[in-house]
């Protein structure tokens, strides 16, 4: 189904980012690991991908005492870990997932270095293991739109210059809003006490987190750095993340695949990261769908390009139930046009092998 309509661009939108050090990103980021983790190890164990899921990770806030120039932690952040997974020959599950969190939180979080891990992952059920390699594991939705506009690329770079400030952790949230030409945009940012003296360099830190923000963005933007700072009650944390104490986190309840939140764009609510990339569509369908709407976007008279698959479980990968495509432009659907927008989808589609190695391989984001 493709269906062109004229391009109007919305009065306003809303944009959000949820950084690489925000709990819920850290639930993803945590869920992707052990997947590559697994997948890896199947294939040097047993030739193969097996069935595995692991996209129930919670993260639990634990407590601590940060003050300037250094802190305590009190009680770590727990890890509990929940999914289905085959059982290795030569390591344990929960080897695995132990391992796994560790490196992610090495790699992403630079100050925390006491946490938990609680592993709950048990086999799955015998249909679902039959499914892999030979059809869709499960009835899902995959959605994907290009190109992004200028605030959702403002929003997913943004965060980069915010840890670039001296004090600032890594656990960063952005929201855009844009309201005609006028753009707000709202920044938490987790500031680090052992790098802050005093209340005096708190507020500094804050000011160049403003300034790196108002640099990046260009114009005129109104950009407010953590708006619920009152008096003492600071956002200040002992390593950089509010899983320290004050939010917990949860696989799937943050970034899309695209690693935003778009509500004024269609969205699915499947967690992405964790799902195994040999058979849940879950997974496969969302980043497909983006990669389809990103190639047909670059077509002539194409503003916008929306990409809708849906899978049936047990159903072969490259038959889902619908090829939906929604183009806003000034191009005309003949069937020159039809055609190569059907090629493009088919294509990916074709493909799914490919991406299953990048997914192996660490190369695809889908937080």
């Amino acid at each position: 189904m493709i269906y062109v309509q004229k391009h109007i661009p919305a009065p306003f939108e809303v944009v959000e980012r949820k950084g690489l050090g925000h709990p819920d990103t850290l639930a993803d980021g945590i869920s992707e690991s052990i997947s590559r983790d697994l997948c890896s190890l199947y294939l040097d164990e047993f030739g193969q991908i097996m069935h595995y899921n692991v996209d129930k990770v919670l993260i639990i806030a634990g407590k601590s005492a940060p003050k300037f120039g250094g802190g305590t932690i009190l009680k770590p952040p727990s890890v509990v870990v929940g999914g289905r997974a085959t059982t290795p020959r030569e390591r344990s599950i929960d080897d695995v997932i132990e391992n796994a969190v560790a490196s992610l939180f090495k790699s992403t979080v630079k100050n925390l270095s006491e946490f938990r891990v609680e592993p709950r992952v048990g086999e799955g059920a015998p249909e679902l293991q039959s499914l892999i390699g030979r059809g869709a594991n499960d009835t899902s939705i995959g959605v994907g739109f290009a190109p992004l506009d200028q605030v959702e690329k403002l929003v997913l770079e943004i965060e980069p210059k915010i840890r670039e400030v001296k004090g600032a952790g890594e656990d960063t949230k952005i929201m855009a809003i844009r309201n005609g030409q006028d753009l707000q945009i709202v920044v938490a940012s987790a500031m680090v006490s052992r790098y802050l003296g005093s209340m005096d360099e708190y507020q500094e830190a804050k000011l160049k987190v403003k300034e790196a923000v108002e640099r990046f963005v260009g114009g005129e933007a109104d950009v407010i750095v953590n708006a619920a700072d009152h008096d003492d009650n600071i956002f200040m944390t002992v390593a950089g993340t509010s899983i320290e104490m004050g939010d917990d986190g949860a696989t799937g309840r943050g970034n899309r695949g695209n690693g935003l939140i778009t509500p004024m764009r269609p969205m699915t609510m499947e967690a992405i990261a964790g799902k195994n990339p040999v058979s849940h569509v879950g997974k496969i369908y969302n980043v497909l769908a983006q990669r389809a709407a990103a190639d047909i976007a670059t077509l002539d008279g194409v503003d916008e390009a929306y990409v809708t698959l849906v899978s049936k479980i047990g159903a072969p990968l490259d038959q889902p139930l619908i090829k939906g495509v929604n183009i806003y432009g000034d191009t005309h659907l003949g069937r020159p046009t039809e055609f190569r927008i059907g090629s493009i989808i088919d294509y990916w589609l074709d493909d799914i092998e490919s991406l299953v190695e990048k997914f192996v391989e660490g190369k695809l984001t889908v937080y």
